[in-house]
């Protein structure tokens, strides 16, 4: 694939020299041209030993690695006003290499070993995936699993759900301090309702949307502080008994055993004041925080089918329906970083990975985390920038080979994508939907092999090179 993506988003790594920057940018354009190759097939004998040599140098983290591709990404969000960072958790499943030394339990089953990462990813409005503002990758205890302490028997220090507090902190660490830069919106899972985190101190430009998962104490604003009015109860009960703003459309997306479909919401707004844990610990935040609540229930759900039901939580203030909308359809957003991890394990098939150390793992991780965002990038930005020209993807020698094994113009962005899926074997067909980042990786690989033979095809024969 076209280098110089590689080489921007490398440019900035904090690995010593500028040697190592220039291994690190071929590593990543060659895992990106074959994702789905393994990491020695992808890299050649010569990458895999320049790899080698990266991760095991003390001063090389993930941070380090990552510091030049945060740096592009806080530079492409800069055009924008608003900028979308979706955050998650996943973990990767190493169970299959037990000779990978320094693994730790990733779920209940005691034989389930490999590694946990928290990214988040910024996105514009549009959905269109900027890149990484933030990674961390961890390692559970294997002495600690199975404990029985409680969660609320745990320092603060000592719960993974701090993972969302440093991904906010990883953020704004990223981020300009320029009273220009734009509006940031963090959008988390019910696993980010976490009134710790939604407390954390934050830049005024910085902002929450979270989807409500506890039943936390609230109340009102302007009401009084009685527990047994009206105005007090619970965050569910009051979402469910806020004034209907509007109604919103929305594409639910298929699964397996589920098709696509369409679903009509009803709206519910209000502003709330969440109160503070009873059981909060020294050094956890007391103070009740100010939020606005949006619950989003489909109207008439499919029989045998439960219908959605939203219940967000977010800082950024609601004025009317408009904003409420906004909310809803930022969350539906979310679903991009759940791509991005897909892509990773379907894609890129990082759990095959055979690495001697846990360390090392993580570093390649890195590395093929700015490789599915690039795959996500190719297939998103067509969509909402169609105009935009097959050469800002593909080099020239590629979009010439796209040319003539499809016999179709690529003159744009969409064009450089769909014959790239045709090369994996997508139809086209004018009712055909755009094809999905599956495609697009497995035309990747075939699109290489096809420039590699191209190359060789047009290189001098061997019996000039003889003479």
């Amino acid at each position: 694939m076209h280098e110089e993506w590689a080489r921007q988003e490398m440019n900035g790594a904090a690995v010593g020299d500028r040697r190592s920057r220039r291994s690190l940018a071929e590593l990543c354009a060659r895992l990106a041209a074959q994702p789905q190759a393994s990491f020695s097939a992808a890299c050649g004998p010569a990458g895999r030993q320049a790899a080698r040599r990266l991760f095991r140098r003390p001063d090389t983290s993930v941070q380090a690695l990552l510091t030049g591709h945060y740096a592009q990404t806080a530079q492409r969000a800069a055009a924008h006003s608003l900028i979308l960072v979706a955050q998650d958790t996943t973990s990767f499943d190493f169970s299959a290499h037990p000779t990978v030394t320094g693994r730790g339990p990733i779920d209940a089953h005691p034989q389930r070993h490999g590694l946990l990462a928290h990214a988040a990813l910024a996105l514009t409005p549009a959905g269109e995936p900027l890149g990484l503002l933030h990674l961390a990758c961890w390692r559970r205890s294997v002495a600690a699993h199975g404990t029985t302490r409680t969660r609320r028997q745990r320092h603060p220090s000592e719960k993974e759900s701090q993972k969302w507090g440093a991904g906010l902190a990883g953020v704004e660490a990223a981020w300009p301090t320029s009273p220009t830069a734009p509006t940031v919106l963090l959008i988390q899972d019910r696993e980010g309702d976490v009134f710790a985190f939604l407390a954390a101190p934050r830049r005024p430009r910085t902002h929450l949307l979270i989807r409500a998962a506890q039943a936390r104490k609230v109340q009102v604003p302007g009401t009084t502080p009685d527990p047994t009015s009206a105005s007090s109860g619970t965050l569910l009960a009051v979402a469910a008994a806020a004034p209907v703003v509007g109604q919103l459309t929305v594409t639910v997306a298929a699964k397996r055993g589920r098709e696509e479909r369409t679903a009509v919401l009803t709206l519910r707004a209000t502003a709330v004041t969440l109160l503070p844990p009873r059981h909060a610990k020294a050094g956890e935040p007391r103070e009740p925080q100010l939020v606005w609540v949006v619950r989003a229930t489909e109207v008439h759900p499919p029989a045998g089918e439960a219908g959605l039901d939203w219940v967000l939580v977010s800082t950024l203030p609601i004025a009317d329906e408009t904003g409420a909308r906004q909310l809803v359809q930022y969350y539906a957003l979310r679903w991009r970083i759940e791509r991005l991890h897909y892509t990773l394990k379907s894609g890129c098939e990082v759990e095959e990975l055979q690495h001697d150390t846990a360390e090392a793992l993580e570093k390649a991780l890195a590395l093929y985390y700015v490789v599915a965002w690039r795959l996500l990038w190719l297939t998103y930005t067509a969509r909402a920038t169609p105009e935009r020209p097959a050469a800002e993807l593909l080099a020239p020698e590629e979009v010439a080979v796209l040319r003539r094994a499809t016999k179709q113009a690529v003159e744009t962005a969409p064009q450089a994508v769909r014959a790239i899926a045709r090369l994996a074997g997508w139809r086209g067909y004018r009712s055909a939907p755009d094809p999905g980042v599956k495609m697009l990786w497995q035309g990747l690989r075939r699109l290489t092999d096809l420039v590699e033979g191209w190359r060789l095809a047009t290189s001098q024969p061997p019996e000039a090179i003889q003479a």
